[in-house]
């Protein structure tokens, strides 16, 4: 089975330097939604049609999905024009499916209904509509008992044309020879001098084809394309809802689901807990009875089991089992946090392992650093880890304890079951058991006065 997917055209009512299909929603550009649904619903040759200027399109899917085919629309004449562009691994005995490639909503599940119904009636052609009594900028879909008639543009619909509550979608399955058929007898006789797909299946009829029409139980707002960021916003809260009700119904308890993000990537447990306001970005991965406190942003990060994030931004982190980060603290990239371990509000960690139990309370910051297991480290402390050139390690051994207001000048090793005095500037290995204290001897003058202004 092969699909071509439309995706050609700049989209200039965006009003975007990026390409129309390849705005983000959730974590994937739009046209990868169609080209997923495509797939979950058997099609596996897949050719993906863009404009001349589309190689931001080719580079943006080929990264995810490699083995897809790419044909080019030279010149917008229209559907029918980017299908002639797209047929050329179209065999006769193929059955194809059309598929617009800003429609981010199209389902498997539809794509698989409507086979089903092509396939009990054993047609040359299925056009799906939708239900829409209302008059729009939706093509109208003619037929009578099923059997295709005419579909008509918005723009073309004078007083003589009956009524129909049925509109076009611009989804449709071909049989390939009745498809490379229609194709060769397309014509742009039309006011837009373009080459509608939308003809094909009349053509199919005239010559005594079997063209059915599929009248979905979808909503309309499944069909909507993507033409201007009105569009883009509404079909990110449709998809919100859609993500945010499948993770609901595995076990994940939301206070608020109309105020939690969360990208089609993201992998979350039954058993866990979001509260208001949350975005989880990209490759996330939240284990079982993980509670993601208010206001937390994370992406790319790992939270293990019954780990509790409050009011915190993570990004490429890894928050360990049953360990407490926030509120307010900032988990940057390769910020590895222990089993147990306590993050507290404003502490800052980059590039650093911390390991189990280890507390960092308040007010400090770690970065590029190795801590082990049990260590206190103080409010104030910091890895002073840049010397305006270079990064450079800081390492911390097993219980150790850094004191408030310290600062560890690396390249520095603090020992096992070191201790760092409060106040204390590091410069130099502190050996294991030891006490280290590097501030200067309090000094009283008695009987001091301010100077006079």
């Amino acid at each position: 089975m092969k699909a071509i997917i439309l995706a050609a055209g700049k989209g200039k009512r965006m009003q975007s330097d990026l390409q129309k299909v390849m705005h983000p929603i959730l974590g994937k550009p739009i046209v990868q939604y169609a080209v997923e649904a495509a797939k979950e619903a058997g099609f596996t040759d897949i050719t993906v049609v863009i404009g001349s200027d589309g190689e931001e399109i080719k580079k943006g899917l080929s990264a995810t999905h490699k083995d897809l085919h790419f044909a080019i629309q030279e010149v917008a004449l229209g559907t029918g024009n980017a299908v002639q562009a797209g047929a050329g691994r179209i065999q006769p005995t193929d059955e194809v499916l059309i598929l617009c490639g800003d429609m981010p909503l199209v389902t498997s599940d539809f794509i698989k209904e409507m086979m089903q119904y092509n396939h009990a009636e054993k047609s040359d052609a299925v056009v799906a509509a939708v239900y829409l009594p209302t008059p729009s900028d939706f093509g109208r879909v003619y037929d009578e008992n099923g059997d295709f008639t005419e579909i008509v543009e918005a723009r073309d619909i004078t007083p003589s044309h009956t009524k129909t509550d049925w509109a076009n979608t611009g989804v449709f399955l071909f049989k390939g020879d009745a498809l490379l058929n229609a194709l060769g007898k397309i014509t742009n006789n039309n006011n837009q001098n373009e080459y509608y797909l939308t003809d094909a299946p009349k053509i199919l009829r005239e010559e005594g084809k079997c063209v059915k029409v599929f009248h979905t139980r979808e909503t309309l707002a499944v069909f909507t394309g993507i033409n201007t960021q009105i569009h883009l916003a509404e079909a990110v809260a449709h998809m919100r809802n859609r993500i945010n009700a499948r993770h609901m119904l595995n076990g994940v308890r939301m206070l608020d689901p109309t105020t939690v993000f969360i990208d089609d990537t993201v992998k979350i447990a039954r058993g866990v807990v979001i509260y208001p306001n949350v975005i989880l970005e990209g490759d996330c991965e939240i284990s079982a009875n993980a509670t993601i406190g208010m206001n937390t942003h994370l992406t790319n990060t790992k939270v293990c089991a019954n780990a509790h994030i409050r009011q915190s931004v993570a990004t490429n982190a890894t928050i360990g089992a049953k360990t407490e980060v926030g509120p307010f603290a900032y988990l940057r990239p390769n910020a590895v946090i222990g089993d147990r371990c306590r993050i507290g509000n404003f502490v800052e960690v980059k590039n650093a392992t911390l390991g189990d139990d280890t507390k960092m309370a308040h007010l400090a910051y770690i970065g590029d650093a190795e801590v082990g297991e049990n260590v206190n480290y103080g409010c104030g402390a910091i890895t002073a880890n840049y010397d305006g050139k270079n990064k450079h390690i800081t390492k911390i051994g097993d219980n150790a304890f850094i004191g408030s207001n310290s600062n560890l000048i690396a390249p520095v090793e603090i020992g096992k079951d070191g201790f760092v005095a409060a106040g204390s500037t590091i410069t130099n290995n502190l050996p294991p058991n030891a006490l280290g204290i590097a501030r200067e001897r309090q000094c009283i003058i008695p009987d001091w006065k301010r100077p006079s202004k």
